[in-house]
């Protein structure tokens, strides 16, 4: 069909109120070329639909909100309030990654208030050991020195709001916690000065970490992946210097623009007295 209001001589003609007869192979063509339209429509909705139905989508529990990685390799940004949620994809393995953008660090001891809504993030810090329920590891809350032991090399540092992370068997932010209320625990290290680290445990399970990247810290997670594996992610990340956090069904939660509480992992597990998490305010 023209669209410029102009015709050509056998599509058709005005004579004396007559129309001239359309040639039955003109016929012909438009019906082929009909076919071949619907058939081209047809094969691209087809593909559409097939790709969206292949889309990665990430699945972390009940808090994941239809996140998708849209492309392997890139992040997409969340919103929620203070906290922004992204996640990514680094050797086949699913990413994601907590930021915080206006909120100050701190560790907690004790079981979450579900009444604190000054909470931006909570994920679980130092290990409870189950023999005693004890903190496991040198552990320094507001400048008193709350449990001793180095078992593990990896350790956090918060100090005059300033967090951080590295390794080392006898650390002088440990002292300088003590001496000026600063927090400090101890953990596995999973990534020093962009290299990973090796760790005993060797099953596949929730794995997180605190993460220094271009020198912000993050948290990230990664499901059902291996210690040695999850290092080697991060690494390939592009992540500095990382420590591991409490993963498995370890309870936390983000708190949303709306103010909306998310919580991940197993609320039960909120409950030991002696249970350690790191908060953003």
């Amino acid at each position: 069909m023209k669209t410029d209001n102009t015709y050509e001589e056998n599509d058709f003609y005005i004579l004396q109120g007559t129309k001239k007869p359309k040639p039955f192979y003109r016929k012909g063509w438009f019906i082929v070329v009909t076919i071949i339209l619907l058939f081209a429509a047809g094969l691209l909705f087809h593909l559409f639909k097939h790709t969206s139905e292949h889309d990665p989508v990430v699945k972390f529990g009940q808090d994941n909100e239809g996140m998708v990685s849209k492309e392997k390799g890139t992040e997409m940004a969340v919103s929620a309030g203070k906290v922004s949620i992204a996640q990514t994809e680094v050797n086949g393995h699913k990413l994601r990654l907590f930021s915080i953008a206006d909120g100050t660090a701190a560790l907690h001891v004790g079981p979450l208030s579900a009444d604190d809504t000054t909470v931006l993030l909570a994920v679980r810090a130092a290990d409870v050991r189950e023999d005693n329920h004890q903190i496991n590891g040198a552990f320094v809350y507001k400048g008193q020195l709350l449990s001793q032991g180095k078992a593990k090399k990896g350790f956090c540092a918060i100090l005059d709001e300033k967090v951080v992370i590295g390794a080392a068997d006898n650390s002088p932010y440990l002292e300088e916690a003590i001496n000026n209320g600063g927090y400090f625990f101890r953990q596995y290290p999973l990534v020093v000065d962009g290299m990973a680290i090796d760790n005993k445990p060797t099953g596949k399970s929730l794995r997180r970490a605190l993460c220094e990247k271009d020198g912000r810290i993050i948290v990230v997670e990664c499901a059902q992946i291996t210690f040695h594996d999850f290092a080697q992610a991060l690494v390939d990340y592009g992540i500095d210097n990382a420590i591991y956090l409490v993963g498995g069904d370890a309870f936390g939660f983000y708190r949303s623009e709306d103010g909306q509480r998310h919580d991940f992992g197993d609320p039960s597990r909120n409950e030991d007295p002696n249970i350690t998490y790191m908060v953003w305010r």
